[in-house]
């Protein structure tokens, strides 16, 4: 097994986190079996998505707190619209008291894919996040707050750790000031330096930054029209960067989830497409890690994917890894 690098700051390593997280559309099992692989190749984060209708994380999770004993689980992210703050609360430390303090809540916004097909709007998504982590924090604590009055002996974990997941500078400024730490996935590598810096503008937090990986030409071109999905969800200054105009992504992203690719392949050029996802051999996406280390220090760094073969990715990934690890090491 490879080592863990889960203090990498306080041992004196530079050397981060390394982590994965995928998208819940393999089998429950599979995904859970994956888990398990990935602690045992030395991986020490895996994350899945909170996705409207496909697999749940927080069960996926829970199957695999008892078969793990390192590996820290995460989901990136959940929505305050879908369940009710205590309930995310309840779920979340139910996996933290399994898996012996090893949760980490990622909590944003949501996207079109998960509150789409339940008709769902985004309310004051800023307000909304902001109210789900105070209650959050209110039950994980035990303690009275407005829409919350715990009764006597009612389960706590004061420890469970809760991320902020988004794009966009508002809710990057509001995990630097409220949160336990930052997940910054889908974000185009010309955005990452800026929108780093809102996430450390108030106060120096954990940092997870996680890109798009895939290993394989066929792989890749199969994956280009998808990634107009973060596109559809991200914030006016990365579309504005990237050429692109909200009410055409917005529509090739519609016209995708209906069956129709041609308008995301489109927009979707070679140079925008090399913004957003690391592609090739694992040698290569290990150098393109290592360099991402270098320049941005992240507590974690990470690949995520969207595949029906989990395990596949997570093999690939170790081994990109440990390329990462040997070129950091030099």
């Amino acid at each position: 097994m490879a080592p863990s690098t889960a203090d990498a700051a306080s041992s004196g390593r530079t050397s981060p986190r390394r982590g994965v997280w995928v998208f819940p559309s393999a089998p429950a099992p599979a995904l859970v079996d994956a888990i398990v692989a990935a602690e045992a190749l030395g991986i020490d984060e895996f994350w899945i998505g909170d996705e409207g209708p496909a697999r749940d994380p927080f069960a996926v999770l829970a199957a695999a707190a008892r078969l793990t004993s390192r590996i820290r689980l995460g989901i990136a992210v959940t929505n305050p619209y879908l369940r009710h703050p205590m309930t995310t609360a309840i779920e979340a430390m139910t996996i933290d008291e399994l898996s012996n303090g090893r949760m980490l809540l990622g909590l944003g916004p949501g996207g079109h894919v998960a509150l789409g097909p339940a008709g769902v709007e985004r309310s004051r998504p800023l307000a909304a996040v902001r109210e789900a982590l105070r209650l959050i924090r209110a039950v994980s604590r035990g303690e009275s707050t407005e829409g919350y009055d715990p009764p006597p002996g009612a389960f706590t974990r004061p420890g469970l750790q809760v991320h902020i997941g988004s794009r966009s500078r508002r809710f990057q400024e509001l995990a630097s000031r409220e949160a336990d730490g930052v997940f910054l996935g889908g974000i185009p590598r010309s955005a990452l330096g800026q929108t780093i810096a809102w996430a450390h503008s108030v106060r120096t937090i954990p940092l997870g930054v996680y890109s798009t990986g895939v290993f394989g030409e066929a792989d890749a071109e199969a994956l280009r029209p998808r990634m107009i999905m973060p596109l559809a969800d991200s914030p006016d200054h990365t579309l504005d960067a990237l050429g692109l105009e909200r009410v055409a992504v917005r529509a090739a992203a519609e016209a995708l989830l209906e069956g129709d690719a041609t308008a995301a392949q489109r927009l979707m050029t070679d140079e925008i497409f090399d913004d957003l996802v690391i592609s090739g051999t694992p040698d290569r996406i290990g150098g393109e890690l290592a360099a991402r280390v270098e320049r941005f220090a992240p507590s974690t760094i990470g690949l995520t994917f969207t595949t029906a073969d989990p395990l596949r990715v997570v093999e690939h990934s170790a081994s990109a890894f440990e390329v990462m690890n040997r070129r950091l090491h030099r």
